[in-house]
């Protein structure tokens, strides 16, 4: 994959530019948010490897500016260890993944490797289940030519699953994935907004239960 990879500590983002171009990458290294910006408008990249805590505009306006051109390249977040609020507020803003800082090199090339099999090489506007339609560009929710109006909790959490049907999502990792301070929050609210989403898109059913471990659409 053609990769961009932001990060303002020099070794460190040569040792991981090392590690990519070894696992059969080609990285592209930036050492600053707007200096990301101008590679992001002038070249398209398959996934963006972005830090958090960058000079000038940090990680988060990095990606609130590409989430809002629409720009397709999937995102892996760097974050400070233990910072569950940094997690769930790249999540929000549309990053795919994160990994927690400090961090072993083989982590990060097998979360690479598995975001390269995630999503299609052509840019994804929509995401289907079945019948049911997500458009990401208006957040319109169709189920045939039906209209679904959902709440924005209730979307994020829809984009989420349909993103990757078929992967089975514990409460906690929706909890963190949806909502704000999710480790304050009691994993049954995830069953509430199932049950509403469940209610929603109708029948037959595409939000499945598995015993003991969580939630999947398929």
């Amino acid at each position: 994959m053609r990769i961009l990879l932001v990060e303002d500590d020099v070794q460190l983002a040569r040792q991981i530019a090392s590690a990519l171009t070894e696992a059969g990458h080609d990285p592209i290294i930036v050492h600053d948010g707007e200096r990301a910006l101008n590679k992001a408008k002038e070249t398209p990249f398959d996934l963006i490897v972005l830090d958090i805590i960058l000079p000038g505009m940090d990680g988060f306006g990095v990606l609130r500016y590409l989430r809002s051109q629409h720009m397709a390249s999937r995102v892996l977040m760097l974050t400070a260890r233990g910072e569950v609020k940094d997690r769930v507020t790249g999540l929000q803003l549309g990053a795919d993944d994160y990994l927690p800082k400090p961090f072993a090199m083989r982590e990060l090339v097998a979360r690479v490797r598995a975001l390269g099999r995630r999503y299609p090489e052509e840019p994804v506007m929509s995401l289907r289940a079945g019948d049911l339609t997500l458009d990401l560009a208006t957040h319109g929710v169709h189920r045939g030519a039906q209209r679904i109006e959902l709440s924005p909790r209730e979307l994020m959490l829809l984009k989420v699953l349909m993103r990757e049907p078929g992967r089975v999502f514990t409460r906690t990792e929706l909890c963190e994935r949806v909502w704000e301070h999710a480790h304050e929050y009691d994993t049954k609210l995830v069953e509430v907004f199932i049950g509403r989403l469940r209610r929603k898109i109708g029948d037959p059913p595409l939000i499945h239960t598995v015993r003991h471990v969580g939630y999947t659409i398929r």
